[in-house]
């Protein structure tokens, strides 16, 4: 039999990787595969009650499924491939009485020791049911991991994932442990949801789909790659045998004061939040619903959930003008607000950082036969916002929205080869498209000339006009993986994958200009409107590029676990093809082959353009003006352990070599490598030669319980991180006329810090968290696009480490939550030192003064409370939520010469010139309500839930 079951696994292995090739070529360019740590394990020993000698064949079973082992000759069991949630474990074997243990909880990655101890049957069996202890301290992480659940998630005042992460230690002013932006790689049911076009989430899953998240900021295992900061790992839940439902919603708006300015009459002549304190209590707006339970039997289950949210902002304009106004100083040199009354507004207020969202997602779980599960996930998400620009402030309607729609399909079949073996096979495919315009059509005949939005004004916002800026951008990412898990004997769990992802990525940016015969433009008598026309491709107003770029990775692991000590370690192999060209010399233009140029290092070296290249049509010239950019490879170790010191500690230890591919953006930018008329930097090209940025993790810490229902991580850590991207050199053009600057990897930086956790589980009604980090961040950027921009504002780059945007000192996270039933409530208090900003320089001391001085400090207080009605079968439970609880004015944002959010001396100066208040007062122009964290918001809702 044992022959036989080996040949059939052996057969079904086969089959399966034929199968997924199969599937991958048919769907290649619409679906894909993959699947990463979604499950967790169970392992014990098994015990007599009395003798306290291990017991031989005894099954162990996770009720109401159909996974489960039998205990060896030394009593031990493993169980593999459970997925995250809290099952009862039951032990059986003849002549002793079962145990049932309720409550045993399983964590992605994770191992759950659960021992039994059974005793010899007296008369007649009778079965023992007790409750698992729960774990305070897990020792199998080595590296720092925290673990969210859904009843956390559902205690606390968050209306998205997002808000949980940044109560995590290590999250300090959204960066994860000092990384830039888009170091992070999420992932939702085993499936990378990162858009590598920048290092955003893909698609954003509902709070009430999370199973549960995990956030890991140590140094996570091999078969995680393209992430140099973290991994978010989330699990969606699953339908169970029997329906449940429910069917919320809520309302809210703002209570707060708007920070009025007064004259000396008691007017009103400027307020910070203009307009969020009219009574309109749907300006927040939300109802959502969810279904789950069985199809056709116990074995097809799903779990389906819908949202409709709209978010109206605290930041509102006041439609003053219409965009098709035109102000202008007639002959006489009168100023006139309105050449026609069509231009003026209604002066009603119009939310300006608003968003609207539709989002669905459903999943089935099929479990085929005992060993063959087949899950399908898919996630839809439709959002439209509008991004806050302060210039259009008595012009709203002129500004345009953004527009994003993806949509996710994940399948993931599994198979338990044996009870010590199984293997993953999954598929997914996602898409994102982003929109940015005014009108949908770039002919629309509402476009008005870009002169119109010219101010005529000094200190004043804009009277009229239109954004013709237009951008268009795709990711389409599609993923095979197959991976092999096994547990080789009780000590070694192997893990092995191979992976490919196949990604296009499309990216179209253009600034619409009026027709030739509209191009001169009179304020005083010339239409405002305008026929629209799309620039010549190619041109500083019009690039666009598709690429195809693709990865290959492979990686093995094996955690190792003994009493004395538990070890992870792998390795991961990447690698990576971009599909695109780069320069195959300095000169960027093949449009322009007279040209001669030298490099700002070496004038003395340059490239003469031949006479035969002159006779070359463009396909010629593109033959030998471009090279192919080079394949990219990498190889990265990966080790961690903990080390169990007492019953209930464990010193963990993690360290690694992780790397990333920089954002597909930076590779691609400026594609046709053109260049803008005139003198001075006048190009910022992508580079598809960069090398893969890179950094060392390394962490020290200690778990340690300290009561029955308190634990406590003090983990200290180090980044060293090299080969980032940046904009730092320019190349001159021949003449010295214009110059340009290309992304390379000379940016680096290192981050230190310490974080401290401490958690008390709940008990006695309450549970509560503390997240503490201590960090140092520095470096020689905090954004690739840094040192140009100090370059084009005529100061020199950074030359030296300087303290990054996010290089706060002190952060504090604090959660509360309280369950008296049939009502609780929970707060959560964040508190962070002041982050860095640069003060005003002077040209020759720039290169000492980049983040040299530090903002104030802020707290931000929010809480919820609930009330259960109690009601059958429905239960209705009532809740209040209340964002920036105290109102405080944190200050976000600040003048450079003050670093004060509310006071700037240029205001001073401005008023000193006496200058025309027309359009708006100069105190109004002064008054940056983006400079201050979201004012107070209450929301009230319902929940029904049956």
């Amino acid at each position: 039999m044992k022959h036989t079951r080996e040949v059939d696994s052996s057969c079904r292995a086969v089959f399966l990787w034929r199968l997924s090739l199969i599937i991958y070529m048919l769907l290649a360019g619409t679906v894909s595969i993959v699947v990463a740590g979604t499950t967790g394990k169970i392992a014990g020993k098994v015990t007599d009650a009395k003798t306290k000698e291990a017991l031989v064949g005894v099954n162990v079973v996770v009720v109401s499924t159909s996974l489960g082992a039998v205990t060896n000759l030394d009593g031990e069991y493993t169980i593999l491939n459970v997925s995250p949630n809290t099952y009862s474990l039951k032990a059986s074997i003849l002549g002793y009485d079962p145990v049932t243990v309720n409550g045993v909880q399983v964590s992605m990655d994770l191992t759950t020791h659960q021992e039994f101890a059974l005793t010899e049957t007296v008369m007649e069996q009778k079965e023992v049911v007790i409750t698992a202890q729960h774990v305070v301290v897990q020792k199998d992480l080595t590296a720092t991991t925290a673990v969210i659940g859904k009843e956390e998630i559902a205690a606390l005042p968050v209306t998205e994932v997002t808000q949980l992460l940044n109560l995590k230690a290590g999250y300090v002013s959204g960066s994860l442990r000092g990384g830039r932006s888009g170091e992070v790689a999420y992932w939702i049911d085993g499936v990378p949801v990162t858009n590598a076009y920048d290092g955003s989430q893909v698609v954003e899953v509902n709070k009430n789909m999370v199973q549960e998240m995990q956030v890991v900021s140590g140094a996570f295992n091999a078969e995680y790659g393209q992430a140099m900061s973290g991994i978010v790992n989330i699990a969606t839940k699953e339908g169970e045998s029997k329906f449940h439902g429910g069917v919320s919603g809520y309302g809210g708006q703002y209570a707060t004061s708007t920070g009025a300015n007064y004259d000396q009459q008691g007017r009103v002549i400027s307020e910070l939040f203009p307009g969020v304190n009219r009574f309109q209590p749907t300006a927040i707006r939300d109802i959502e619903g969810n279904l789950s339970g069985p199809l056709m039997g116990d074995n097809l289950t799903f779990f389906a959930n819908a949202r409709y949210i709209y978010f109206g902002g605290d930041f509102y304009g006041i439609r003053r003008f219409n965009p098709q106004n035109v102000a202008y100083f007639d002959s006489s040199n009168n100023y006139h607000l309105y050449r026609d009354p069509s231009g003026k507004g209604d002066s009603s207020y119009v939310p300006m950082n608003w968003s609207e969202r539709s989002y669905a997602q459903g999943k089935l779980t099929w479990h085929i036969n005992p060993t063959l599960k087949l899950t399908g996930n898919f996630i839809y998400d439709d959002d439209e916002a509008k991004a806050y620009d302060r210039t259009y402030f008595l012009d709203p309607d002129g500004k345009g929205n953004n527009y994003n729609l993806s949509n996710t399909f994940i399948f993931q079949l599994t198979d338990m080869l044996s009870s010590s073996t199984f293997c993953t096979l999954g598929g997914s495919y996602f898409d994102k498209d982003f929109q940015y315009y005014l009108y949908q059509d770039p002919h629309d005949p509402r476009y008005v000339h870009p002169d119109v939005a010219i101010s005529t004004e000094p200190y004043s916002f804009l009277t009229g006009g239109t954004d013709l800026g237009r951008s268009h951008q795709v990711t389409i990412t599609k993923l095979l993986k197959f991976d092999l898990s096994s547990q080789v004997d009780q000590n070694n769990l192997v893990k092995g994958g191979v992976e490919i992802r196949q990604h296009h990525i499309y990216d179209e940016n253009m600034t619409l200009i009026p027709v030739q015969s509209q191009s001169a433009f009179s304020r005083a008598t010339s239409i405002p409107y305008i026929q629209t026309e799309i620039p010549d491709f190619g041109t500083t107003n019009h690039n666009m590029y598709n690429h195809s770029p693709t990865e290959l990775s492979g990686y093995v692991q094996d955690k190792l676990e003994f009493n004395s000590f538990i070890l992870n370690i792998g390795v991961r192999y990447d690698y990576f093809e971009p599909d695109a060209v780069v320069l195959n010399d300095a000169h960027p233009d093949a449009n322009d082959p007279l040209h001669y140029m030298y490099t700002v290092d070496d004038p003395d070296i340059y490239s003469p353009i031949t006479t035969r290249h002159l006779a070359d049509n463009m396909s010629e010239r593109e033959s030998y003006w471009y090279k192919k950019a080079s394949v990219k490879t990498q190889v990265s170790p990966r080790i961690g352990a903990s080390f169990p010191i007492t019953a209930t500690g464990v010193v963990h230890f993690s360290y690694g070599h992780f790397f990333q591919i920089p954002n597909f953006q930076r590779l691609y930018e400026n594609p046709q490598f053109v260049l803008g008329q005139g003198t001075g930097n006048q190009g910022l090209f992508g580079n598809a030669d960069l090398e893969p940025e890179q950094t060392i993790n390394g962490e020290l810490g200690i778990q340690q319980q300290l009561t029955e229902d308190l634990s406590a991580d003090l983990t200290a850590y180090i980044r060293d991180i090299r080969n980032l991207t940046s904009s730092n050199g320019e190349t001159i053009v021949f003449g010295g006329s214009a110059k340009y600057t290309q992304y390379q990897n000379t940016d680096f930086g290192y981050v230190k810090g310490v974080v401290l956790t401490m958690k008390k589980r709940f008990s006695d009604r309450l549970s509560a968290t503390l997240d503490y980090t201590f960090q140092i961040a520095r470096g020689t950027a905090s954004d690739p696009t840094q040192a140009r921009t100090a370059i084009i504002g005529g100061a020199l780059p950074e030359i030296q480490i300087a303290p990054l945007n996010w290089d706060q000192r002190h952060t504090a996270n604090m959660t509360l939550s309280y369950d008296s039933h049939p009502w609780g409530f929970g707060f959560i208090g964040q508190y962070g030192s002041g982050t860095p900003y640069t003060p005003r320089a002077t040209t020759d001391i720039s290169t000492i003064l980049t983040n040299s001085q530090s903002k104030s400090s802020f707290f931000d207080l929010d809480g919820q409370a609930y009330y259960e009605l109690q009601t059958q079968p429905v239960k209705v439970v009532l809740f209040a939520r209340v964002i920036n609880l105290l109102d405080i004015r944190n200050e976000t944002g600040v003048f450079d010469l003050t670093g004060r959010a509310d006071f700037t001396p240029e205001e001073q100066l401005a008023y000193s010139t006496n200058p025309h208040q027309d359009v708006n007062t100069v105190d109004q122009y002064y008054r940056y309500p983006d400079h201050f964290s979201e004012p107070r918001r209450i929301e009230v809702g319902l929940n029904l839930e049956f």
